[in-house]
């Protein structure tokens, strides 16, 4: 029962540090950065302890929800990237953080809003 906690908890505090990373100051980049690096690091550990029961529900959504959240972290690094050399446009601010609530709204739907919504 803590997995899926921590992967929810964990989830929100990575789209938080990516957006604060991204929208704020060039100047605590750095600082966003590294607290997304470590929620990374969580999320990955939380995610594969939980992919074999979430792979016999919906093998599907599941690959999907993997892709996407790789992917969003190659843009979340991008955008950290760029941002620090002051050189951040608009799709390398939004697409990372959009590609992170839609990442977790996707997670809900596989789970049917586990561990929010107790079945």
């Amino acid at each position: 029962m803590v997995w899926p906690w921590m992967h929810l908890i964990v989830g929100v505090v990575l789209i938080v540090a990516v957006a604060a990373g991204l929208l704020g100051p060039a100047k605590g980049t750095k600082v966003w950065a590294m607290i997304a690096r470590v929620c990374y690091i969580l999320i990955i550990l939380s995610g594969v302890l939980m992919i074999v029961r979430a792979w016999e529900h919906s093998p599907v959504l599941l690959v999907v929800k993997v892709v996407l959240a790789i992917v969003m972290i190659a843009f979340a690094e991008i955008g950290f990237a760029r941002k620090s050399r002051e050189a951040a446009g608009a799709s390398a601010i939004w697409i990372p953080i959009v590609l992170g609530v839609v990442v977790l709204v996707l997670g809900f739907v596989m789970t049917g809003g586990f561990p929010v919504i107790m079945h």
